[in-house]
């Protein structure tokens, strides 16, 4: 009756590759989830047509308290992608104020920028169908007839 919030995880991990949570996890298994909670939380917070009540959780011990469908374990974990996406863009731009025009360029950081921002747009691209379809799917058409 309940989700582990590594459902969720596993799924991100899968669809990223990212050295410093691969550290972590080769550090601790608890580190590295610590430090996805909060991509989960903002996750959570981008899924409010969510039929399953994503706030109804448990932080300390990583669980939603009720059981997620597939759906909504992929739509949350391609959120967080989202949400990873936007860090590494805004860590690129924060390192571009530090270099110089001309060195930013050597360090082929812009190319980069550009490849991150055309990833983050199609995934949000992506994950907003998704959640349309998930809400067209889990609607209750029986209201429009005035049926309940």
């Amino acid at each position: 009756m309940s989700t582990p919030y590594s459902d969720v995880f596993n799924l991100f991990l899968t669809s990223i590759q990212d050295y410093r949570i691969n550290k972590l996890y080769s550090q601790s298994v608890e580190q590295m989830e610590n430090y996805l909670i909060p991509f989960l939380i903002k996750a959570i917070t981008n899924f409010r047509k969510c039929k399953t009540d994503l706030e109804d959780r448990d932080d300390v011990n990583k669980i939603f308290n009720q059981t997620l469908s597939t759906d909504e374990k992929v739509i949350l974990s391609n959120l967080m992608i989202v949400e990873w996406l936007t860090k590494e863009v805004n860590d690129i731009l924060g390192m571009k104020l530090f270099l110089q025009d001309t060195d930013f360029k050597t360090y082929s950081q812009s190319q980069n920028l550009k490849e991150k921002r055309e990833l983050l747009t199609t995934m949000k691209e992506m994950v907003d169908k998704q959640i349309v379809q998930y809400s067209y799917n889990n609607f209750d058409w029986s209201k429009l007839n005035g049926r309940s």
